[in-house]
């Protein structure tokens, strides 16, 4: 589970902004650096697909699965608003928020802005750090090259 995030977006302890490749697909993450199944954001590039969908992993408490949710991503003046829908998983119970498919570069433009980001699900927020992002989203962009 992750842990909530702090007003001031520090970085969580043990979370970091990472990409990672694999047969031409990406992924930026900020999540736990021990292990891939604690994470609070995750962009998901699948080229092979040209798909892509963004993950918020933060329980939205009343929430039922398949509902639809709004995720808005925000830095600076950058703001971006998806349309989601609420899904689950077993591990956690945790109900949370997934756009997909979606385009990737808004999300990008979004990301690349400097400073803390804030990602809002109805009455739930997630502050991610700027600390680490802007070298995590080079890194993706080189990869996912879908709109």
């Amino acid at each position: 589970m992750a842990a909530p995030l702090t007003a001031a977006a520090e970085p969580e302890p043990g979370f970091a902004w990472m990409a990672n490749t694999f047969e031409g697909n990406a992924s930026l993450v900020y999540g736990s650096t021990e292990t891939g199944e604690d994470y609070v954001f995750a962009l998901l590039c699948d080229t092979r697909n040209k798909e892509a969908e963004l993950t918020v992993y933060e329980d939205i408490p009343g929430a039922k699965v398949g509902q639809t949710v709004a995720i808005e991503i925000s830095a600076g003046a950058a703001k971006l608003a998806l349309k989601g829908k609420t899904e689950t998983d077993q591990m956690s119970g945790f109900i949370f928020g997934v756009a997909k498919p979606i385009a990737v570069k808004p999300v990008l433009a979004v990301l690349k802005t400097s400073g803390p980001a804030v990602v809002k699900m109805g009455k739930v927020t997630a502050n991610l750090p700027g600390q680490g992002r802007a070298a995590a989203v080079a890194e993706f962009a080189k990869v996912c090259k879908l709109d």
